[in-house]
C-alpha cells in the first residue's frame, strides 16, 4: 500500500496522467504541481517522487532529479520496497547513461537487473536487459549487447510485447550493420520493420 490517504493519490494519479498525457512544457508543470500537491500531503508517497524525479530528468535537470531518485532509493532500502529500490536504481542509471557516464549508469542497471529478477518484474527485467544491452553495444562490446538484447527479445516474445520485440530485433539489426554483417542485418530489420 502506498498511502491511506486518498487525497494524495488522488492528486498523484492525475499528475501521472497528466505527466503522460503533456504536449508541452506547460504539462509538465501541471503535472508537477499535482505530484507536488500529493507529497505535501503525504511525503511517503514514493511513487509520486518517483514520476517527479523523472519530469525533471526528461527537461535535462539531472541534479534535481538525481537528489529526488538518490532520496527515494534510500527512503525505499529502509522500508523495504523493492519496487521502488529497483525504480529508483534503474532510473539513475537512466541519468548517468545520459550524461555519459556508461559504467555508472551500467552498476546501477546491474543492480535494478538483481531486484527486478527477485520480484519477478519480467517487463522490468526485459527494459533492463535492454538498458544494459544499449550500454554494451555504445562501449563496442557487440557480443554482450547482443546476448542482452537476445534474452530481451525472448522475454518480450512471451509476454507479446510487440514494441519490445520489435525494439530488440533492430537493436540487434544494428550491431550486426555495425559489424558489416549485412544479411545478418537485414534479418533482424526486416523482422523488427514488419512489426
Amino acid at each position: 500500500v502506498e498511502t491511506t490517504n486518498t487525497e494524495a493519490y488522488e492528486y498523484y494519479l492525475k499528475g501521472k496522467y497528466m505527466f503522460e498525457k503533456r504536449q508541452n512544457i506547460e504539462g509538465t508543470e501541471i503535472a508537477r504541481g499535482f505530484l507536488q500537491k500529493a507529497i505535501e500531503l503525504d511525503n511517503n508517497l514514493l511513487i509520486a517522487k518517483n514520476v517527479m524525479a523523472i519530469s525533471y530528468a526528461e527537461t535535462a535537470d539531472y541534479d534535481k532529479a538525481m537528489k529526488i531518485f538518490s532520496e527515494n532509493l534510500k527512503k525505499a532500502e529502509e522500508i523495504g520496497n523493492k519496487d521502488i529500490i529497483n525504480r529508483s536504481l534503474g532510473n539513475i542509471g537512466n541519468i548517468y547513461d545520459d550524461k555519459g557516464e556508461h559504467a555508472k549508469a551500467l552498476d546501477y542497471f546491474n543492480r535494478s537487473l538483481k531486484i527486478r529478477e527477485e520480484i519477478g518484474n519480467k517487463q522490468g527485467i526485459a527494459m533492463t536487459l535492454n538498458n544494459i544491452g544499449n550500454i554494451y553495444n555504445i562501449q563496442g562490446e557487440y557480443d554482450k549487447a547482443i546476448e542482452h538484447f537476445s534474452k530481451c527479445l525472448k522475454i518480450d516474445e512471451k509476454l507479446g510485447n510487440k514494441k519490445g520485440i520489435s525494439s530488440s530485433l533492430n537493436n540487434i539489426g544494428v550491431i550486426y550493420i555495425d559489424q558489416g554483417d549485412y544479411a545478418k542485418a537485414i534479418n533482424y530489420c526486416s523482422r523488427s520493420l514488419k512489426i
